[in-house]
């Protein structure tokens, strides 16, 4: 079944059209943000449309690079305090969680946090939520789920939010122009890497092949001109259209291995996310590729190689030798010990990425002994 009831609004300038959105939701709203983004006046510019259009709003900008289910809870009691009926979400895939998960405990008169994270289901109606990503990709944009660090053991978690809390999600390229060169880069190979496990999945089906196959074209191109050209519109446009591409295809299918072992890795020590999925990238093609060779042989034509000559044994392994030259001219960390991280550190990481659902729908079954093998293939 494939079922997207969130208002999609895409293209350049489209952030004028907030203040609107917001209005037709509720009278007050909680814009939830990370305070990095006054740099390239973003936030000024959403506070300025909401107050043309009369919208009374607060800004909770707490969220920081470290951020866990503690700085929810201090939204929650703002947001509940100020009465607001929208959550607004101005920020990378991070931010735009913590204000999903504020949205959907700010709905009830009590409760934490903790309590969702601990198996406890909402009992209350959300308050409604509205998307304004920063970046060109959040694999849960179009999903009811989160991505939250637990502040008891800042483990990476996943739950799940009232079915439908995503009302809108507005998508403008521009505001992702305060994002750094490097930054830009590791985020569409990021893209790259959630398409692709996307399309490797068990849960894959013939509209989210076309939704990945086509974010994984259009994204391939990007990354070093995501590097070099970070005031180029037609890049980030295109770039951005990849992000949407992949979150509606994972609407109805699921994230893998690399995805999984890149939250935990950052919950736990911090490492940028894309920056940690950028290096799980060829080693997700790897461990796909007895099972899934044709699919990544179809992968190698969209990243631009040409298999004319190739045997079917030569063809997927095109596809991991195009993503490694990839990281290599982009001078891209390639392996996990340049975070300065022990390798016995990571055995818990193992145990968390395990624990996911989206791991039930691999191509193949893991174990977390497997897990660990391939954190220290990449180490």
């Amino acid at each position: 079944m494939f079922h997207v009831p969130t208002r999609v609004i895409f293209g350049l300038d489209t952030v004028n059209r907030i203040a609107q959105v917001v209005a037709e939701l509720g009278e007050r709203a909680f814009l939830v943000t990370e305070a990095i983004l006054y740099e390239g006046k973003v936030i000024s510019r959403v506070q300025e449309l909401l107050d043309k259009k009369g919208v009374p709003h607060i800004v909770f900008d707490e969220v920081v690079p470290n951020a866990t289910s503690k700085t929810v809870d201090e939204g929650v009691a703002l947001a509940r305090g100020s009465h607001a009926g929208v959550v607004i979400g101005l920020g990378g895939v991070r931010t735009l969680s913590i204000a999903k998960s504020i949205a959907m405990t700010a709905g009830s008169p009590e409760g934490e946090m903790d309590d969702y994270l601990s198996g406890v289901q909402p009992q209350h109606p959300p308050l409604a939520y509205v998307a304004l990503p920063t970046t060109c990709r959040d694999p849960f944009l179009l999903t009811d789920e989160y991505l939250v660090s637990d502040a008891r053991d800042r483990s990476a978690r996943i739950g799940r939010a009232q079915k439908g809390i995503t009302k809108a999600v507005i998508v403008d390229p521009k505001l992702s122009l305060t994002l750094p060169a490097k930054y830009t880069a590791t985020t569409i190979l990021d893209t790259i890497l959630a398409a692709i496990e996307g399309y490797l999945s068990n849960r894959a089906n013939f509209l989210s092949d076309t939704c990945f196959t086509r974010a994984i074209e259009l994204a391939a191109p990007l990354a070093r001109e995501g590097s070099q050209n970070v005031d180029d519109l037609r890049m980030r446009s295109n770039a951005s259209a990849a992000g949407l591409l992949a979150a509606l295809g994972l609407s109805t299918s699921k994230l893998g291995i690399g995805s999984a072992l890149a939250y935990a890795v950052n919950a736990r020590f911090l490492a940028p996310k894309s920056w940690v999925a950028t290096i799980l990238l060829p080693y997700v093609l790897e461990f796909s590729i007895n099972v899934r060779g044709d699919r990544i042989a179809h992968i190698a034509r969209l990243l631009g190689e040409d298999i004319s000559d190739a045997t079917p044994v030569e063809a997927p392994q095109r596809a991991i030798e195009a993503v490694r030259r990839l990281v290599a001219a982009l001078n891209l960390p390639s392996r996990l010990r340049e975070f300065d991280i022990g390798l016995d550190e990571m055995i818990e990481v193992a145990g968390t990425a395990r624990s996911f659902d989206m791991m039930n729908y691999l191509p193949r079954v893991v174990s977390t002994e497997d897990i660990y093998e391939m954190i220290k293939a990449a180490y």
